[in-house]
């Protein structure tokens, strides 16, 4: 004979378990990507030399619906990335042996109006990267619809420890 409740006890354990991997997967299975930092990590110093960067993207629309910063150092990741943020076409070429890309995202936002840019970048003990988080004030008139804004820029590789560096700002549409 069986006992039911251990059955159900195995039932609800794996049913658990399930759930846990499926969370684990949503938030950190989108690839191979590794984050530059999480996004509670605020640098305490931007001390140091600036760094050139170019743009490769920016949008309003990606599939990462939280907060984040991944360094892309291959090809490879590079295409991952590119599946998801809305730019168009190919993934550009970039030299991986003398270069890296840093793509922040800003997460899914409720509205039009909100913005995610890389406004600096800083080498001292660590590279910093600034990253500015902008959102719209009450005067704003704005789509309602969900947004997901991101950024993209190729900068030089480095071996420094990596950290960022959130600023919000508010845009004011009066």
């Amino acid at each position: 004979m069986h006992d039911t409740a251990h059955d159900v006890a195995i039932i609800l354990g794996l049913a658990l378990a399930a759930v846990v991997i499926g969370v684990f997967v949503f938030l950190y299975g989108r690839g191979t990507l590794p984050n530059i930092a999480p996004s509670s990590a605020i640098a305490t110093s931007s001390d140091g030399t600036v760094v050139s960067f170019i743009e490769l993207a920016h949008g309003a629309h990606s599939t990462v619906k939280t907060r984040v910063n991944y360094l892309i150092t291959s090809e490879g990741q590079l295409g991952e990335l590119w599946k998801m943020v809305d730019a168009a076409g190919q993934a550009p070429l970039v030299d991986f042996s003398s270069d890296s890309v840093i793509a922040v995202f800003a997460g899914t936002e409720p509205t039009a109006g909100y913005a995610i840019t890389v406004s600096k970048v800083t080498d001292g003990t660590t590279r910093t990267v600034a990253v500015t988080l902008s959102s719209p004030d009450s005067t704003c008139i704005l789509a309602q619809s969900k947004t997901a804004p991101y950024q993209v820029v190729e900068l030089p590789k480095t071996a420094l420890p990596l950290a960022h560096e959130d600023v919000a700002t508010t845009t004011n549409c009066l």
